[in-house]
């Protein structure tokens, strides 16, 4: 996997709180992601996209807000290997060939997954 999350789950709970992960690229080339949530309305993510270069990280901020059900909820890190002329990962993620990995949130616990290849990722 070229891209993975270290740590690769997070136990926040429904009183809320701040959670901190790495990004980390471990492939051979620059990559533009995307972090999509299965639970808007309870949590927020900084950054959504942004770019990691080869054996490089970059910080994720998960927060989960008070209140709601108990249930798993997930991140989709969307991610696909781009130039380094690139300079917007939103509009490099549009149409293209993409992997993704999730990032277990909250609920019973869930492990993270191995990367999964998909034709094309609508964004």
């Amino acid at each position: 996997m070229s891209v993975a999350a270290d740590p690769a789950t997070c136990d926040l709970q429904v009183v809320g709180g701040i959670s901190t992960h790495q990004l980390v690229n471990s492939g051979p080339k620059r990559v533009a992601f995307k972090v999509r949530t299965s639970n808007n309305k309870y949590y927020r993510i900084k950054p959504v996209f942004g770019f990691i270069d080869s054996g490089q990280s970059s910080a994720l901020e998960i927060t989960r807000l008070p209140g709601g059900p108990d249930k798993p909820d997930r991140l989709h890190v969307v991610y696909v290997e781009v130039s380094p002329d690139v300079k917007s990962a939103e509009k490099a993620l549009i149409g293209s060939a993409t992997k993704q990995f999730i990032i277990g949130l909250g609920g019973p616990a869930q492990p993270g997954s191995e990367p999964e290849v998909s034709a094309v990722t609508p964004i």
